[in-house]
């Protein structure tokens, strides 16, 4: 064989061995990145330095939502137990009646609930409801109402039945009001 002719096969065999790998292994393309996949990583490797970057705004933020939380959860009733939370509401509406010089004719405890609105999950917070029954004058009642929406727990008026007297002073009222309080709900009974 002469040189010519040994350079042809050579040239040939190796061509047809890179046309067999190419042809059997697609996979060797994947080794090189092509140009649209480097964009991407450098778009990533970008969004993930901004990230870093806004940590400390996000940590910020986490600091100013635990401090809205905790002053929130101040807003919530005491007690382990909804008898507990019950009382606390007692004890709140008792204060107010007595600053106002209210007589309470009547004071009881409603069955608690979960409340209605909010997300479908699990509700975190129990309802804690409370009936109270006073006779009152226009001025006094008025008193009682301000005092339920300014105590420094979350009080909310549910329901509210009022009838004036039939008296010479028909600014007597008599009035049944259902004050609910929220309570943290963490799988206690609700009995």
């Amino acid at each position: 064989m002469n040189k010519e002719r040994k350079y042809i096969l050579t040239a040939g065999a190796l061509l047809l061995l890179i046309g067999a790998v190419y042809r059997f292994f697609p996979e060797i393309e994947d080794f090189q990145p092509s140009g649209e996949e480097i964009i991407l990583k450098q778009k990533k490797l970008i969004k993930y330095r901004q990230t870093v970057q806004e940590r400390s705004q996000t940590d910020a933020k986490l600091i100013a939502l635990n401090r809205s939380l905790e002053r929130s959860e101040a807003g919530l009733l005491n007690g382990e137990t909804p008898a507990l939370a019950a009382v606390d509401i007692q004890n709140i509406l008792n204060q107010i009646a007595s600053k106002s010089k209210v007589e309470v004719k009547a004071m009881r405890v409603l069955e608690p609930a979960e409340p209605e609105d909010g997300p479908p999950v699990k509700a975190q917070f129990l309802r804690i409801p409370v009936q109270i029954t006073v006779n009152s004058t226009i001025r006094q009642f008025k008193e009682i109402l301000y005092g339920i929406e300014t105590s420094s727990k979350l009080l909310r008026i549910t329901e509210m039945k009022i009838t004036a007297g039939r008296s010479k002073p028909a600014e007597q009222l008599y009035s049944s009001l259902v004050v609910e309080g929220f309570m943290n709900y963490k799988g206690t009974s609700k009995k």
